[in-house]
């Protein structure tokens, strides 16, 4: 049982008075934790109520009336729904949820992670202790056999660099840029593995998306831009130089030439970052969408030899190449230079190191695990066990899936939200349809995308080749876990180059079943809805109308509005990088998007301001999915009540302060309680339903409510 889940059940135990589910009890935890969710979110309810005076009362009874008197007969210090609606639903929730020392974040997503996460030990525990042989290429033989490659730390102290180690002598003993660049090409393009130049993807084409394209990446940045030039992040900046020479020293530098090789890196590191585009810039196709030939790359890259670069690399001879960072491009050009060259190894040597520190001996993978314990808060490591299986998870995604939805898949709960989508598909063309800033001829473009938009619900119809193209060599056959790291690579690569060349098959998945989360992809038009999403909180065959609709409702809003979120609004209906709005259109909603900008740069946590333009497209959704589902529901004040309640819930969460930094500096999502309280305040149908004054934290002016699906 993992320690997140079972803090999570204590308190469930503190509110419900019940069992709770042993760690050793491995077979009962699936079942007994899935009830748990909803008896905690009612007892939630329940104590709330009862903490009020209000008998026999469950949450979406409450009225505004009772709401009112309740909050004139408590004191000052009393949270009120009108302050603050993110605290007010989930006072009593969070009281009970404590971070773990080896945990750095709780929300609901990790919470039910945890319990999928915990079935799939149960699998991997069976299969470890059963003593029996499985078929080769069954997932059960590749887990047990991958799950042995883990636990052996002796093989992984035997095995050091593996197969990387000639890669890496190549790079170590390159005399010039040209054999340091081709050493590159040659890594990346048997391993996938990337730092300074070479490394590639193979993507669907943003300009035709049912072809695929080249992209060249950009330069491995480390940390990151966001905390190498953040002003509340330098502390983090120094733990992290901290680990590149821990690691090099751990690699077989001394102290001095591990501190040089540092100072070299770091140079390099904020060389190339002023040259890198910010997250939400990269999310810009208008700036990350440039074509070029091969001549115009060579015309870039002056200092390389191009076309013998992508000839290694195994993709050469195409019409075109996407640079997505052309600025970080010329600045990695200008620092392909003899003087550079040991900087550049040393810098390469790390990335490296870093990239398979988790997979190597038990030096290594501390490293690694104390430096991100230390970027977000985390005071305590998981076991060996934890971390062992996690990896094992990790390395097998789709193998997991099949055995995942074997058993955790209600065709019954799918048709219920298949509902649901359809509900909020045809309430945003009614969304659409008001919108007097659009013409009708746009307004008839958006609606296409509407009615073109794929939904994919629960696992694929058929399991991706790259499934069945890896396979995992035990121990006892040579194998071991860096070499089937390197297997897992190549079959990624492969897979990749197999579709160069070829139409997109639309039909595909790369999220697995059993992740929790939803998502939305512009150069398909589709949404994608994992089984594992399918559940409580979000979702619940027993809860009522309006309590789906802000669950798993708000989810499924939120998916489709990013369709015409400002990155999602540049892509038509087939999934085409192409600007389909008037140049008068495109201004309103540049005004508009602007507004939401300001508006969320007016809130913080931990004393940061929230940076609207990193969240713009996540706020977009979320306020347009707010604006759907209460226009779906319309004037019921009830279920209305229901809606915000629950949605609320779901976002509940905990942060380490070192976490919430992380996430401020690097999400574009606002935080949970962020996305709640800001979205309340510029929805209409809150006022309506709740006594909000002008004097009162959760009020916002008319005015002043943003959004752009009004």
């Amino acid at each position: 049982m993992k320690k997140r889940l079972l803090a999570l059940l204590m308190a469930a135990v503190v509110a419900l008075q019940l069992m709770g589910c042993h760690a050793e009890d491995a077979n009962a935890a699936g079942t007994e934790t899935k009830s748990s969710i909803k008896d905690l979110f009612n007892s939630a309810k329940e104590d709330r109520a009862d903490e009020k005076d209000v008998e026999d009362i469950e949450r979406e009874d409450i009225e505004k009336e009772d709401i009112e008197k309740e909050n004139t007969d408590e004191e000052d210090t009393e949270i009120r729904y009108q302050d603050d609606y993110y605290e007010f639903v989930n006072q009593n929730l969070l009281s009970k949820i404590e971070l773990a020392s080896t945990d750095a974040h709780w929300d609901w997503f990790g919470e039910l992670n945890a319990v999928v996460s915990s079935e799939m030990e149960d699998i991997i525990d069976d299969l470890a202790t059963d003593g029996k042989t499985y078929e080769k290429g069954t997932p059960e033989q590749k887990i047990k056999d991958m799950y042995e490659c883990v636990t052996n730390m002796e093989n992984r102290e035997e095995t050091g660099l593996g197969p990387l180690k000639p890669h890496m002598d190549s790079i170590r003993s390159a005399s010039s840029i040209d054999e340091y660049v081709d050493a590159l090409a040659h890594l990346s393009g048997e391993f996938g593995f990337s730092s300074i130049v070479g490394g590639y993807n193979i993507m669907q084409d943003k300009a035709d998306s049912s072809e695929y394209a080249v992209y060249m990446l950009y330069a491995d940045t480390l940390i990151g831009k966001e905390y190498v030039e953040g002003e509340n992040t330098q502390e983090y900046m120094d733990l992290y130089l901290d680990y590149i020479n821990n690691m090099l020293m751990e690699f077989g530098m001394t102290a001095d030439e591990a501190a040089q090789s540092t100072d070299s890196i770091e140079r390099l590191l904020r060389d190339i970052c002023e040259s890198t585009l910010t997250t939400e810039q990269l999310y810009d196709p208008s700036l990350t969408y440039n074509v070029y030939t091969e001549q115009q790359l060579q015309d870039l890259y002056t200092n390389i030899d191009v076309p013998k670069m992508l000839r290694t690399l195994r993709v050469d001879g195409q019409d075109k190449y996407i640079v997505m960072d052309v600025e970080q491009a010329k600045k990695i050009n200008s620092l392909l230079v003899e003087e550079n060259l040991q900087a550049l190894k040393d810098y390469s040597t790390f990335v490296m190191l870093n990239d398979t520190a988790e997979y190597a001996n038990a030096n290594y993978a501390k490293l690694s695990d104390d430096m991100k314990n230390a970027l977000y808060g985390i005071t305590e490591s998981w076991g060996d066990e934890k971390t062992w299986k996690n990896l094992t998870q990790d390395l097998l995604p789709w193998d997991f899936g099949v055995l995942y939805v074997e058993e955790h898949f209600s065709a019954e709960d799918k048709e219920a939200v298949e509902e649901i989508i359809a509900q909020i598909l045809d309430e945003y063309e009614v969304i659409i349809n008001r919108q007097d800033w659009m013409s009708d001829a746009t307004k008839k473009k958006a609606i296409r995308k509407l009615e073109t938009m794929q939904v994919k619900i629960g696992y694929p119809d058929r399991w991706p080749a790259a499934r069945d193209m890896m396979q995992v060599t035990p121990i006892s056959e040579g194998g071991s876990l860096l070499s089937n790291l390197l297997v897992s690579m190549q079959v990624a690569i492969e897979d990749s180059l197999n579709k160069l060349g070829t139409k997109v098959d639309r039909s595909e998945w790369d999220v697995t079943p059993q992740t929790i989360n939803a998502m939305y992809d512009p150069l398909n038009n589709e949404i994608i809805f994992p089984a594992a999403i399918l559940q409580a909180p979000f979702y619940d065959s027993d809860n009522s109308y309006g309590a789906n609709l802000g669950g798993i409702g708000f989810v499924i809003a939120h998916e489709v509005s990013h369709a015409f979120d400002s990155s999602g609004a540049l892509y038509d209906e087939y999934g085409n990088y192409n600007v389909w709005w008037t140049d008068e259109e495109l201004e309103e909603y540049q005004r508009m998007s602007q507004s939401i900008v300001e508006y969320y740069n007016n809130y913080e946590m931990i004393g940061v301001k929230v940076n609207g333009e990193l969240t713009l497209m996540e706020n977009i959704a979320d306020l347009g999915a707010m604006t759907c589902i209460t226009s779906i529901i319309g004037d019921d004040e009830k279920a209305l009540d229901e809606a915000f309640g629950q949605m609320t819930y779901n976002w509940a969460s905990e942060d380490t302060t070192s976490f919430m930094m992380y996430l401020l500096n690097t999400d574009t999502h606002s935080p949970n309680k962020v996305r709640v309280n800001a979205v309340l305040s510029s929805c209409d149908a809150f006022y309506k339903i709740y006594d909000i004054k002008e004097t009162d934290g959760m009020y916002v002016a008319p005015e002043d409510r943003v959004g752009i699906w009004k």
